[in-house]
Formats: structure tokens, C-alpha cells, sequence
């Protein structure tokens, strides 16, 4: 078993995900479909927007960043691509890590995708399908979220301490500085609100 898929059982029955997700989603494909061109303009005209996350585009590249998310949206659309799908999100994870995107930029605008979506499910169905169609679409998308959080957590982690053990620092030496450093946050913290 890959670590991605351990993660993927631990995600799924947190969030009561489960394979019919991917069923509900590929029945409404065509209408889904659709909404395609309004879910990318909220996403990149948010992203777009704000200066923080403007700045993790490349000049030019708004056409082919769109483009991919309109292919992601088409994908879980498709039905049950397995293990695959999963490993897919794990590596568009690394290259947000890469592009130095934040995890709170990605889930940021995944709850807002999420928004627009429950918004158009609203619109369009009569209330128990739309909460159907849009609790698919919510759990997928919060598998996708939490395996993209796993991976910033995994990458810190590794890179921090297989760098600390070139330079002859063990784990335990690690774990006490990391642990002294969240204390010291927490206090700071606290101190905020007390």
C-alpha cells in the first residue's frame, strides 16, 4: 500500500466519503459540465485578485492554468479512476509546494469552489438531489484538499529532517527544539486573547 493510499483510507472515513461519490458525480456530467466556465472565472478571478496569491502565477499563464483546472473538474466527473486519481492529487501537490503556494491559498479557494458549487446545485435541483450532488462533489474535493495538506505536512517534515541529519542532529534533538519552538508559540498565542 502507497502512502497515499493509507492517507486515502484515514480521509475517507473521516469525511464519509465513499465510491457512489464518484457515481453521483459522473450522472450529472453533462449538466456539471456546464458550470465549468463559471466555477474556473470565480477561482482564478479570486486568486487573480488578491495580491498574495496573484503572485504565485507566472506572467501569461492564466489560459493554461484554467485550462487544468477544467480538466480536474472534468475528471471527477468521470467516475472511479482509482488509485490513480489519487496519486494524481499527491503530485499536483508537490508542484503547488514547488511553486511556493501556500496550503492556506489551496484551501482557501477549494471552500470557495465549494461555495459556487453548492450555489449552482441549489439552482438547478430540487433540494434533496442538489445536497446529493453537492455532498459527492464536497467529499472528493475534501479528499483532494486533505491529501494536498498531507503533503505540505510530509514535505516539511522529510526535508526537515534529512536535512537536520546531514548536519548530525537525531530525531529526538529535532522533536525537543520543534516542541520548544510550538511552546513558545502557543504562549505568544495565548497571550493574544487572555
Amino acid at each position: 500500500m502507497t502512502k497515499t493510499q493509507d492517507y486515502h483510507k484515514v480521509i475517507s472515513q473521516l469525511i464519509g466519503f465513499n465510491d457512489t461519490d464518484w457515481e453521483v458525480l459522473a450522472n450529472e456530467v453533462d449538466e456539471i459540465k456546464q458550470w465549468a466556465p463559471e466555477l474556473i472565472d470565480v477561482f482564478y478571478d479570486t486568486l487573480y485578485g488578491i495580491e498574495e496569491t496573484k503572485s504565485v502565477f507566472r506572467e501569461g499563464e492564466r489560459p493554461k492554468v484554467e485550462e487544468t483546472l477544467k480538466n480536474w473538474i472534468i475528471s471527477i466527473l468521470s467516475g472511479d479512476q482509482g488509485d490513480s486519481f489519487w496519486e494524481h492529487q499527491w503530485y499536483v501537490a508537490l508542484l503547488h509546494i514547488k511553486r511556493g503556494t501556500k496550503n492556506l491559498y489551496v484551501l482557501g479557494i477549494m471552500n470557495r469552489l465549494q461555495q459556487v458549487f453548492l450555489k449552482k446545485c441549489m439552482e438547478t435541483y430540487e433540494k434533496d438531489k442538489a445536497m446529493s450532488v453537492y455532498g459527492a462533489f464536497h467529499r472528493i474535493s475534501g479528499m483532494v484538499s486533505g491529501l494536498i495538506a498531507q503533503c505540505y505536512d510530509e514535505v516539511i517534515e522529510t526535508s526537515t529532517h534529512e536535512s537536520l541529519a546531514r548536519v548530525g542532529m537525531n530525531n529526538a534533538l529535532v522533536k525537543r527544539l520543534k516542541d520548544k519552538h510550538i511552546d513558545k508559540m502557543i504562549e505568544q498565542t495565548k497571550a493574544l486573547f487572555t
